[in-house]
């Protein structure tokens, strides 16, 4: 089955819609309790409004899967686009869109879904800093993908030194670019206080955050073991791509060990999301889900051990489906 999406088709992009689908066909014959998770200004606009819809649900978990399968077909393009694996593949958006139908929870509709998407924009904009003839605007543009992501979920407030360690690692170390990434990821708050201030109903979002970051916590990681399981799988593999990505490091162009450096660091920031979240980790996995799907497809990449790989995956796929169907 992976062989249909180790080249980059039509027809894996065809198989990678109706994957999408059918992972989420549990949930639409048999709903889950679903309770709107709204934090940050823009996410609580959004639920809010979704929830005067007729048949509101159903409307979530349409949008949901429209957009994991638009943010898997845009994280392959940025691998494909930047050569970060060294075969043209359709594996990371399929890995993308399995890490992101593990659990039912996952096909709704939640901030940290919206978020990703301007994490992806993000990613995308640090890996043209190496060669650009303009870093400060390729810089200025991160930081205003960071800060209005920020605005659907503060949990990205973690990624705030993922952006400045990423500049230096494509440039150098340089006060005015961290200065310009900082400056990116205030101005759509400016803008948001600005235009609330103009109709005269500052005191209106000023509420709004303050209560929102009332209810954000620090905990540990999701108390149901069972929902680790995923991860008996899931680490040996990223451990065995992580050792094989470091061993073929130097053999990369230097843009190519950039782009991976600054993949390992969103990594990290990812498996501390893990903690940091203040729902559980299901949600969390969003932002881990970037990095994660591309170190898992530099391992499955390649067809040697070809049986093996093919029932690892078959495992992930039935564990999937356990999940949903439970």
């Amino acid at each position: 089955m992976l062989n249909l999406f180790r080249n980059n088709t039509l027809l894996a992009w065809t198989l990678l819609l109706i994957l999408v689908i059918v992972l989420r066909i549990p949930v639409y014959l048999k709903p889950i309790a679903y309770e709107y998770n709204q934090t940050a200004p823009f996410a609580n606009f959004i639920f809010t409004f979704i929830q005067t819809i007729p048949n509101h649900y159903l409307w979530s978990l349409i949008i949901s899967a429209s957009i994991v399968f638009v943010q898997a077909i845009l994280l392959n393009y940025i691998v494909t686009t930047h050569e970060i694996l060294y075969k043209d593949s359709f594996l990371p958006a399929l890995f993308f869109v399995l890490l992101n139908s593990l659990f039912p929870q996952q096909t709704e509709l939640f901030p940290q879904l919206i978020s990703t998407l301007f994490l992806l924009l993000l990613f995308q904009r640090l890996c043209y800093l190496y060669e650009s003839a303009n870093p400060q605007l390729v810089v200025l543009d991160a930081g205003l993908y960071l800060g209005i992501g920020i605005l659907f979920n503060y949990d990205l407030f973690l990624y705030l030194p993922f952006i400045l360690i990423s500049v230096v690692i494509f440039t150098s170390f340089n006060f005015r670019y961290l200065l310009i990434s900082v400056l990116g990821i205030i101005l759509p708050l400016y803008f948001i206080g600005t235009y609330f201030y103009v109709f005269n109903r500052l005191d209106e979002i000023i509420t709004l955050i303050i209560h929102s970051f009332e209810t954000k916590n620090l905990i540990t990681i999701e108390t149901d073991w069972e929902r680790l399981l995923p991860w008996v799988i899931l680490a040996p593999v990223s451990a065995l791509s992580i050792l094989g990505l470091q061993q073929n490091f130097f053999r990369n162009k230097v843009k190519s060990r950039r782009i991976v450096q600054t993949l390992f660091l969103m990594l990290f920031f990812g498996i501390l999301g893990l903690f940091f979240d203040n729902i559980n980790y299901i949600y969390a996995l969003c932002y881990l889900s970037i990095p994660l799907s591309i170190i898992l497809a530099y391992y499955f990449i390649s067809t040697k051990n070809y049986i093996l790989k093919e029932l690892v995956f078959l495992a992930l796929l039935m564990l999937i489906f356990y999940y949903q169907l439970r």
